[in-house]
């Protein structure tokens, strides 16, 4: 791949606002100068990411990793250096240089593609919908407006409808230039069976596009219209921009309100996630159909830890409830369940009930350990001992995975009285369970280069640093006396080479042209922490000059006096007095 000119790169950077960009991925607040939020690379209940807004930076204090806003992008992204630059140029309207060698590696262009193709998509599904006037399509609108559903929403949603034909949408791709060979890696068509050609994979469907957290259409899910017309919903298969059970319906809408009021209402379907949107409730997303996955706890706890389940009340949203619990617990979220009646769903009890009733059904969801206790009573008879024991053993094995011991302690009291078991033989059968799940790897978002972080460099070394990157003025006035080779830690050295050769070349050089220069992920890292050093902790910087100049001094001067020691010895050794009396004098004037 080509090299984008460093002066493109850095006009990238200044036009990148880092607090918009990473504010699209987890929950900034306000604090000082700077924002705070939990850190979207590892699990933690304490803010400790900071985003400097003066710096265009951002630093983990809990696991470490830093950068600018190219880093976070390759890192959010799993983008490659120069796919996230030209990402934000492309945004921030900056233009690249053309040069064939800078071309997208083929998985990304397949991806760019296959999300453009998905927006032509789109705009077919949502244009039938809205002007088209054929029975079918005016079928699908009745039903929409019967379930609540207005123009406001459709548009709001880019709700669309695919037409009871074989090939209405391959077709129209055709005519926009794209080949049958891209549609199918889409997923929108299907290969004809014994036969040459393809088919539409959804047909006379309402159909709902699925976009991610990023606004864009990375797959479909499709209603049927008639009870014959096969599974009443369908999706879109896998692809190269879409995998099940990594993204949530409709969190790109309300994101900002799930971090905002930091709780998210998790339900399952689509209209169980649009008819409460539509009447108010902003903080709420659905999980296609399925219970959470990992990848999806994930997602949502980039913008909160505070979850509130809210699933159908028929025995698969049940099961799914339970099946996920485990999941939100290991992965360091709070979570409660919200009840409704039988045969009600969010989108019905909203509808009937209104707005106030369905948030105080969400304000009094249960605790996790009273919604499992009920769910485990109705699948095993807690009046006969071994329902009883089975019970017990189900509880304590979720309460075993909560990482506070405090937290474990208490819920085994609750569960005990719940249960009508003496404490001590339940906590007795707690701690077999514990031994049982003692050493199991609890799931964390963590890589092992977001925790290389330098432990062997001095404070002095590490100060000195700090303040060659709060003022570049230090960087001339300690050029007269050290240089890069008088660091011995290898990651300060790196920086400091780098800001050496900066300074060759201007005076007026910035953290992003520095971070431009250093590629390595330990490095940028050690970067931002310096940065990111209050300046409470850099109290008369003058003082902390001399100090740490002083000391890489004195440290100088002693190894040199150790290798003259070393060779006068030598020269001794071979009889050379001349050469042992000229080391000697070296010696005494060092000593000076």
């Amino acid at each position: 791949m080509g090299l984008i000119p460093n002066d493109v790169i850095n006009q990238v950077i200044e036009r990148s606002d880092i607090v918009e960009l990473i504010g699209n991925y987890t929950a900034l607040k306000k604090a000082g100068r700077n924002f705070k939020a939990l850190c979207p690379f590892h699990n933690e209940k304490t803010p400790s990411f900071v985003v400097n807004p003066d710096k265009q930076i951002f630093h983990c204090f809990g696991c470490g990793v830093g950068g600018n806003v190219v880093g976070f992008l390759m890192r959010q992204e799993h983008l490659e250096f120069p796919e996230a630059v030209r990402f934000l140029a492309n945004k921030a309207g900056v233009v690249i240089p053309d040069d064939e060698s800078t071309a997208p590696s083929p998985s990304r262009q397949l991806r760019e593609d296959i999300l453009k193709v998905n927006g032509l998509a789109a705009d077919f599904f949502h244009g039938i919908l809205l002007t088209n006037h054929e029975a079918d399509v005016k079928s699908a609108r009745e039903y929409l407006k019967a379930r609540g559903v207005n123009l406001e929403t459709v548009k709001k949603f880019q709700l669309g409808f695919a037409p009871n034909e074989w090939d209405a949408l391959l077709k129209y791709l055709r005519s926009k230039g794209v080949s049958e060979e891209l549609i199918a890696k889409a997923g929108l068509i299907i290969a004809r069976e014994g036969k040459s050609g393809f088919y539409d994979r959804f047909r006379n469907r309402i159909v709902f596009p699925i976009l991610d957290v990023q606004n864009r259409p990375v797959a479909f899910g499709a209603r049927a219209m008639k009870d014959d017309d096969g599974a009443k919903y369908i999706n879109s298969p896998e692809t190269a921009v879409y995998t099940k059970g990594q993204h949530m319906f409709g969190l790109q809408l309300t994101k900002g309100a799930v971090g905002k009021l930091d709780k998210i209402i998790v339900v399952e379907g689509y209209m169980d996630m649009i008819m409460p949107f539509v009447h108010g409730v902003e903080n709420i997303a659905a999980s296609l159909g399925t219970a959470l996955t990992v990848d999806q706890i994930r997602l949502v706890r980039r913008y909160t830890h505070n979850v509130v389940m809210l699933f159908d009340t028929d025995a698969a949203g049940q099961s799914a409830i339970v099946r996920s619990l485990d999941l939100l617990i290991d992965e360091g979220m709070n979570v409660r369940v919200a009840r409704l009646a039988q045969d009600e769903d969010p989108d019905s009890f909203i509808r009937q009930q209104g707005t106030e009733a369905f948030n105080a059904r969400v304000e009094n969801a249960s605790s996790l350990l009273d919604f499992k206790f009920d769910w485990l009573e109705r699948q095993h008879d807690p009046k006969t001992a071994e329902g009883k024991a089975k019970i017990a053993q189900e509880l304590l094995g979720t309460i075993a995975r909560f990482k506070s011991e405090v937290a474990k302690y208490e819920l085994t009291k609750s569960l005990a009285q719940k249960m009508d078991i003496p404490e001590g033989v339940l906590l007795k059968q707690a701690g077999q369970v514990k031994d049982k799940f003692a050493g199991a790897p609890l799931a964390v978002a963590r890589n092992e280069a977001e925790t290389k972080i330098s432990a062997s460099a001095s404070t002095g070394q590490e100060l000195l640093l700090a303040l060659f990157l709060k003022d570049p003025a230090w960087v001339k006035a300690a050029r007269e006396h050290i240089g890069p080779e008088d660091f011995p830690d290898g990651l300060v050295r790196q920086v400091v080479e780098a800001i050496w050769s900066l300074a060759n070349e201007t005076s007026d050089w910035s953290t992003n042209d520095l971070l431009v220069r250093l590629n390595d992920e330990a490095v940028q890292s050690l970067v931002t922490r310096l940065i990111s050093i209050e300046e409470g902790k850099l109290i008369d910087p003058a003082r902390i000059f001399q100090d740490c100049i002083g000391k890489i001094r004195q440290e100088k001067q002693k190894k040199a006096r150790g290798r003259l020691v070393q060779a006068i010895r030598q020269a001794e050794a071979l009889k050379d007095k001349e050469k042992a009396d000229q080391l000697t004098e070296e010696l005494n004037q060092l000593f000076k």
